[in-house]
Formats: C-alpha cells, structure tokens, sequence
C-alpha cells in the first residue's frame, strides 16, 4: 500500500497532531507500506499566511523511510485576493479550496495527480483547501479517503470557534472521506447532528509517545531556568484562543494576593501573544517563557509541574492533559466538550469557563494549597491515560488504513469486471 498524507505542516514540526501523523506514518512503513508526505514550507503556524515567519526548504527529503514533498506558500497579494474572491461562490467546492483561512500552494495539486497512491489521509480542519487537494485527487484516482478532521467545536454558548470548522461546505468535504476518525464521542455525535453517517466515523483518539512525555528530571529545569516552586506549567502554542493570556491574567492575580508560584509557559507562540507578554509582564514577576522546545525537554517541563494549566477553547483531545496525566500531574482545563469528556472520564483535574480569569485563578489557588487533592488527581489521570499509550493506538491506526486500502481495491476491481 502507497498512502499519501495532505497536511499543512509535517515533521520537524514538533506539535501534537504532526508528532501523531510522524507516529502513524512510522507504523505504516514498519509494516511494510510506502507513505509520502505532501506539505509546506510552513514551520511557525503564521507562515502558512504571512511572509517574514520561519519556513523549511521546499523540495524532497525523508525520515525514517518515510518521503516528504514540501511546496511553498505563495504570498501574492494579488492570488489570495482572486482567492477570496472565488471563494465568496455558493458553492462547496469553491469554498473549500479558496475561502478563509485557505493559502495558495502552487504545484500541489498537480504533484498530487501525478502521485501513484493506494489510499490518501487529509486533516485537520479548518485547513479546507489542503483537505480538498487530497479529496480531489483521490477521486481522480479512484482511491479512498481517510480524514482525521480533528474538529475544534469550542464553547457551546457561541459559535467563536466552531464557525471555522462547521460550516456546511466543511460538513460536505467530509461526506466525501471513506471513513472519519474522530478524537472524541463529543466530536462524534457533533458531527453526526450535522449530517455525517455514523457508519462512517470511528472514535480513535491520537495516542501519546510515554518516552517523550513522561520519566524527566525536574529538577533540571528549575536549576537552569531559576525557577522556584510551585510550577504552574502551560505547555504547547501560546495564543489567546488556547487560554495563555487568561492564565497570565489569572498568575497576576494570584500575585497580587501574595501566592509566591512561578508560570512556566513552554511551546511556540503567536507573535500577537508574544506582544502582549511584552507589554503586561513586569522583569519582577516569576514567568519563564520558552520557546518551542526539543522533544527530550519536555519530559523535564512535566517532571516540574505541580499543576498543568491548560485553559484551551480551541482543542479536538487535549494531548497535553493527557501527557499531564501521564507524570501523575492534575490539569485545568477550559469547561469545553472535548476537555469535559476527558476529566469527566477519570476525575484528573478541574474545569473552568474559558476566559474566565479570577474563576482560573481560584481552581489554582485551591490546588497549590491542597497537595494531596493534587496527588489524588494525578494519579487518577494516570491510570486513564494508559489506555492512550501511543504505541496500540498507532497499530489501530495502520490497520483503519489497511482496511480501507482493500476496500477501497476490491471497489476498483469489481467496477472493472462491470
């Protein structure tokens, strides 16, 4: 089996849904299948829009047996405007490929046609035009569809977020995929209200890699970084959607009433966040910011938490609480479907109302006075996120793709003998 996976950024690119397709891809080849990697030149997510940001060289290269083919974004002022433009037509297949957030990639899909593929993946949303791309040249070949939508659905009480990932055309891009691999039954039963078959979808969640997660020494961290506990750990993209400025907000509080905790906020971030870091952050107040991090330091950032803050409207999972749980360590999260399945399922921490900062500085406060509640959490957490260990789940994964590959050949060769 060839399978060919359509994303918007690839390896090494260290986020927690392009660690998973690196992890899936791996299991493919091990098992003796070809996988090739069509992506960007994207490294920082900004770069996908913008030039100025950080960007890989285009072309061809590879990593543990697996081929990647990187084509440029273009910034003309002028394709993005005819883009828009084509994309305000009623009609499902236009918007997927030129409505926003959609980036012109030229060669893409002409390398896509040309590729000789078994079987594509695409995902996530809300990146429509590089779904579409994958989706269109399947069709050109005859071949099946696997999506990992990852869908964001966020409050329940707006459409902030859901808005960029559910609207209708999106449904239809979906409809299209052989089969749908969601994240969460929360996610599942959105997606079935919206018109999906069931029959369609699966729940099977992306896993987690234990030997980069967990097993640190914190020490280490708080020794080269001067930093003193407690440690409240935010951990990934820094962006105001994912709850960073709402936790700072709620760090300054908690300052300001006397707690002597240190933030330790580690991942890469939007520029807008790193602006306003700049601007409300004092040299005096007890916060580290780390940029994006090598793979072994994580285990080290875990090791030093006491809490795991992680205040996200915009998550399909949350790989973060569950690398939490893995060190034993209780989270908070935003009060958001996806992050409710989760704490609902094992009890491993707390839920609080996305930006709501003096109810975020209250849930922490109440776990940096109460060690062993703290303790109770973490170990909770980490007998539920055994059962996300990356390993088994990447082996599910390879088989879903196998399967539908036969499938999708025993359809070929029955239209050949009709």
């Amino acid at each position: 089996m060839h399978a060919v996976f359509v994303l918007p950024r690839f390896y090494p690119y260290r986020g927690g849904y392009e660690n998973s397709m690196l992890s899936i891809a791996r299991s493919l080849v091990e098992r003796g299948h070809r996988v090739t990697v069509f992506t960007t030149t994207a490294q920082d997510l900004e770069a996908l829009w913008l030039p100025g940001f950080k960007t890989l060289p285009a072309g061809e290269s590879s990593v543990d047996g697996i081929i990647i083919r990187r084509f440029p974004v273009s910034y003309s002022k002028l394709a993005l405007r005819a883009n828009r433009v084509l994309g305000l037509v009623p009609y499902w297949r236009w918007k997927a490929q030129f409505w926003r957030p959609g980036f012109p990639v030229p060669g893409l899909q002409e390398a896509l046609h040309g590729i000789d593929a078994d079987l594509f993946h695409v995902g996530p949303l809300p990146y429509n035009n590089l779904i579409y791309a994958g989706i269109e040249a399947a069709e050109h070949r005859g071949v099946p569809v696997i999506a990992t939508p990852c869908t964001h659905m966020g409050q329940e009480e707006n459409s902030d977020v859901a808005q960029y990932y559910l609207q209708p055309y999106q449904i239809r891009l979906l409809e299209c995929c052989d089969r749908v691999l969601c994240m969460t039954q929360a996610e599942k039963t959105k997606l079935t209200e919206l018109g999906i078959p069931p029959q369609k979808m699966a729940v099977l969640a992306l896993g987690i890699d234990t030997t980069l997660s967990s097993g640190g020494a914190g020490e280490r961290v708080l020794a080269e970084y001067g930093i003193a506990p407690p440690v409240v750990l935010h951990l990934g993209m820094k962006a105001y959607e994912k709850g960073s400025v709402t936790l700072v907000e709620a760090m300054k509080e908690l300052w300001d009433a006397g707690w002597k905790a240190s933030l330790l906020m580690a991942g890469p971030s939007l520029s807008t966040f790193d602006e306003y870091l700049a601007e409300h952050i004092d040299s005096r107040d007890p916060v580290v910011n780390i940029p994006a991090f090598p793979d072994e330091l994580k285990r080290d950032l875990l090791a030093a938490a006491d809490i795991v803050v992680q205040p996200s409207r915009v998550e399909s999972l949350g790989l973060v609480l569950l690398e939490a749980w893995a060190n034993a360590k209780p989270v908070i999260a935003a009060n958001i479907a996806v992050s409710r399945e989760l704490i609902t399922s094992c009890d491993g921490g707390t839920l609080v109302p996305f930006g709501d900062v003096s109810a975020l500085a209250e849930e922490i406060g109440c776990l940096l006075e109460d060690a062993e509640q703290r303790r109770n959490m973490g170990q909770r957490g980490q007998l539920f996120a055994q059962s996300y260990d990356g390993e088994k789940i990447w082996s599910r994964y390879a088989e879903e793709f196998e399967r539908a590959a036969t499938r999708g050949e025993e359809s070929r060769s029955i239209r050949a003998v009709q």
